[in-house]
Formats: structure tokens, C-alpha cells, sequence
């Protein structure tokens, strides 16, 4: 599970549509990890952008 916090500006029009506009991710936390399927987190492997 993950909580992000984001700080943007949300703008709408007389139509009442939506456009958010500059999101900015103010903190994120991983909280847990689990697999969708199975259900527990035993054999997760971190993976990383670094090639």
C-alpha cells in the first residue's frame, strides 16, 4: 500500500469540467507490499530504474 500526498490546483469551468493543473507529489511513503494474486509479500524483489 502507498499514501501520497499532492499539492495541486484543481480549476474548473462554468460547464463544471475539471483541469488539475501543476501536481506536485509533496511526500510518498510505501507502506506495504504484497502480491495481488497470492496475497503476501514474501518473495517480492525491489526493482530499480538503474541500468
Amino acid at each position: 500500500m502507498e499514501t501520497t500526498s499532492v499539492r495541486a490546483f484543481h480549476h474548473y469551468t462554468v460547464g463544471g469540467e475539471l483541469a488539475i493543473e501543476e501536481p506536485e507529489i509533496i511526500a510518498r511513503n510505501i507502506e506495504s507490499v504484497s502480491c495481488r494474486w497470492c496475497g503476501h509479500g514474501r518473495e517480492v524483489e525491489v526493482l530499480t530504474d538503474e541500468a
